[in-house]
């Protein structure tokens, strides 16, 4: 599984959505999207898993976050990345 990271954190609304949703568009079969962003995106979340994508978010402090987006198919092989890297947080 290969990493495409984006940053948002110093981006103003809507522009994070914006942004996360054109890399999610070009994002290939099989790839991750590593975003870093300042806080959670909780209109994101409904949009992401009605289209198919899952999330896992690891909030490192107020003002802080990593999200890995993948597809829902590939929850699996997430997973087993997630276990390799001792990743404590949770995954939807």
């Amino acid at each position: 599984m290969e990493f495409v990271a984006v940053d948002v954190s110093e981006l103003a609304p809507p522009e994070p959505m914006t942004v996360i949703l054109t890399a999610l568009a070009n994002l290939e079969q099989g790839d991750c999207l590593f975003v870093t962003h300042r806080r959670q995106p909780f209109p994101l979340y409904e949009k992401l898993t009605q289209a198919g994508w899952a999330y896992h978010c690891q909030v490192h402090s107020d003002e802080q976050i990593s999200l890995f987006i993948y597809r829902q198919t590939e929850h699996q092989q997430f997973e087993r990345h997630l276990n390799d890297q001792n990743f404590q947080s949770t995954t939807k």
